[in-house]
């Protein structure tokens, strides 16, 4: 009986115990260990919106080990409503550019305008996700 309960209070115990990570010595590769450098950027440029509907343009870039990517971006206003959105996959989108968007000033708020995009690369089973976050101003245009 004490050596069925001393097992269980074992076995209890062992599962609450952190595993030992592997050492590069075992047989891991110490290449799966290294962080994998991923980076991403937004640019727009402040402007006055324009009478009608017109398209207006940011520019992306990414930085990333391989083809395998997304970039999703999106565009919201100073109150938090969503504009436009966008992907970029790798390896059918380059890795920079510029892309545009239509907004129409009737319908459109001045002020802040927010791109946020959402960087994902992806090595084998490993992703790696990086944010990104560019603040411009649309005025409305002086009569």
């Amino acid at each position: 009986m004490l050596s069925s309960l001393f097992t269980a209070a074992t076995i209890t115990a062992a599962g609450m115990l952190p595993l030992p990570l592997p050492t590069p010595g075992d047989g891991t590769s110490s290449a799966a260990t290294e962080p994998v450098a991923v980076s991403g950027t937004l640019d727009a440029p402040d402007g006055r919106l324009k009478r009608g509907c017109k398209d207006y343009a940011y520019a992306y870039a990414v930085t990333v080990p391989s083809d395998d990517w997304t970039l999703d971006i999106t565009l919201q206003d100073r109150r938090g409503k969503g504009v436009n959105a966008q992907s970029q996959l790798g390896p059918n989108d380059d890795e920079s550019g510029v892309l545009s968007y239509r907004l129409c000033r009737w319908a459109t708020v001045p002020g802040r305008f927010t791109l946020r995009g959402v960087l994902v690369s992806y090595d084998g089973d490993r992703a790696t996700t990086v944010e990104v976050t560019e603040h411009f101003r649309l005025r409305r245009r002086n009569l």
